[in-house]
């Protein structure tokens, strides 16, 4: 799974190991620090606009959607929240990257599975 955040500062552009720590520690943080880290997140990252985001991939493309997936086959889709967005497969990574890309150049991509990371603006040059 890939999961995508939308970063304030550019601060982090050139410490990304960094930054996916810290995104990693909030995914996996005990219940009991949930208020820091909401608050963590929050001082790092912007929400996405799931709702422009959601009429945009809809005018644009003709992706069967349930809620806030998009189906790209029967197994594999994207989901947007608003406080990151995840792609559970990386069949039709490119093609769902580019469509981020064009919302919003500042997104930091991570597969804590796999500790992988980028940013979605080097992926594109």
């Amino acid at each position: 799974m890939y999961y995508l955040f939308i970063i304030k500062d550019n601060f982090f552009k050139d410490n990304s190991e960094y930054l996916y720590d810290i995104l990693y520690k909030l995914k996996t943080m005990h219940k009991e620090n949930y208020n820091y880290g909401i608050s963590l997140y929050y001082s790092i990252c912007k929400l996405f606009d799931v709702a422009s985001l959601k009429r945009y991939i809809k005018l644009k493309t003709n992706l069967k959607s349930i809620n806030n997936k998009f189906y790209l086959d029967r197994y594999n889709y994207f989901e947007l929240r608003k406080s990151c967005c995840i792609i559970n497969n990386d069949k039709y990574l490119k093609e769902v990257l580019c469509i981020f890309y064009i919302y919003n150049k500042n997104i930091f991509v991570c597969n804590f599975d796999f500790k992988e990371y980028f940013w979605l603006n080097d992926k594109f040059k």
